[in-house]
């Protein structure tokens, strides 16, 4: 069900109860996504980051991320708050999220909820994936993560686009980690599919330039998958 069937004043969680109730293997994967950030910048070498000092180049000061469709917020937090204690590991000294949106609702309902977590240095900004106005205005990034949404785009064309927009946003050495249905829905048009396997993501993600791709858990109909840009 779409956020627009919800109602009440609760309806972003009604909505959000809805998914985990028809998923259950959204947890395991969202815990996946933020172990599998948390596990790669906690590798973060401080004098050689990325290869950076080899190329002359200033390490950056902090860990900058970007999520692509930030839904109701309860990923952003989770990972925020993981990443938080590794930045102080790693001397990074903070945090830096930017979040994008096309619903206008979860946009002002995720902004709160950073403010009132006290993530300063985190914005969500309204956009649509499938297009590409937003991509001027923001990156590097260290990271690029996203939950549940690149199926929704329209199929192998739209997630190539997307695909091939994080590469040009991830810094060198950069991850690109996506939790999303792999398996095709019933309803789904099999001239048109959405939910693609395993080996297609890999195929488009290996084709754009992107290395050491990894399939880090599979369950129900979901997966996530992980590659980096060399």
């Amino acid at each position: 069900m779409a956020l627009s069937d919800f109602t009440g004043p609760d309806y972003i969680e009604a909505w959000t109860r809805d998914l985990d109730r028809r998923w259950p293997e959204r947890a395991a994967m969202a815990d996946r996504v933020m172990r599998t950030l948390v596990g790669w910048f906690r590798g973060w070498d401080r004098n050689d980051l990325h290869g950076a000092k080899s190329r002359g180049e200033k390490l950056p000061s902090r860990i900058r991320l970007l999520e692509l469709g930030v839904g109701a917020g309860r990923l952003a937090l989770t990972v925020l708050d993981a990443l938080s204690d590794v930045a102080e590991s790693v001397r990074t000294g903070a945090v830096e999220y930017t979040g994008i949106e096309v619903e206008p609702a979860l946009v002002l309902h995720v902004d709160e909820l950073l403010e009132e977590s006290g993530y300063q240095d985190a914005r969500v900004i309204q956009a649509d994936l499938k297009e590409d106005a937003w991509t001027r205005r923001i990156g590097p990034f260290d990271a690029v993560f996203t939950f549940q949404t690149l199926h929704d785009l329209g199929g192998v064309d739209a997630l190539k686009a997307v695909y091939g927009q994080a590469h040009g946003f991830l810094s060198p050495g950069g991850i690109l980690v996506n939790a999303d249905f792999v398996v095709p829905f019933e309803k789904d048009d099999p001239d048109r599919p959405r939910r693609l396997p395993v080996e297609t993501h890999q195929d488009l993600l290996s084709g754009l330039g992107f290395v050491d791709f990894r399939c880090e858990l599979q369950r129900g109909k979901m997966a996530c998958m992980e590659a980096r840009r060399p």
